[in-house]
């Protein structure tokens, strides 16, 4: 098993995993140190681009999702004191790229590998 698998098994990016993608890069997102979900995924796209975050801007973010939705389900508080407890996982198609936002935190950008499953 490669560092990369265990990285995997540890965050548990492998589940469900679909043959046609394979996960190009991943970050985690901690809203009480990371600012805004947006800038976070954006910094993930530039990433599995190899650029700059600030050169991702074709086409903006908001024509393909409502992060700020996504945020408020899954990171928002329901009382000034307790955040937000929410589960599950936000997919959507950005740029050549399959982006899964997870509740936990993770970002995961997968990319198409071409293969057909069947």
């Amino acid at each position: 098993m490669t560092n990369n698998d265990n990285e995997t098994e540890r965050n548990g990016s492998d589940l469900g995993r679909d043959t046609r993608r394979r996960q190009v890069t991943q970050r985690h997102y901690d809203p009480a140190r990371d600012g805004d979900l947006t800038t976070a995924i954006v910094f993930a796209v530039a990433e599995a681009e190899g650029v700059s975050p600030s050169e991702v801007t074709s086409p903006p973010l908001y024509d393909s999702v409502d992060v700020a939705a996504i945020e408020d389900a899954f990171f928002g508080s329901e009382s000034e004191s307790e955040p937000r407890r929410g589960a599950g996982v936000v997919e959507f198609r950005y740029v050549d790229y399959l982006l899964k936002v997870r509740s936990d935190g993770w970002i995961l950008v997968c990319e198409s590998t071409g293969v057909d499953p069947s």
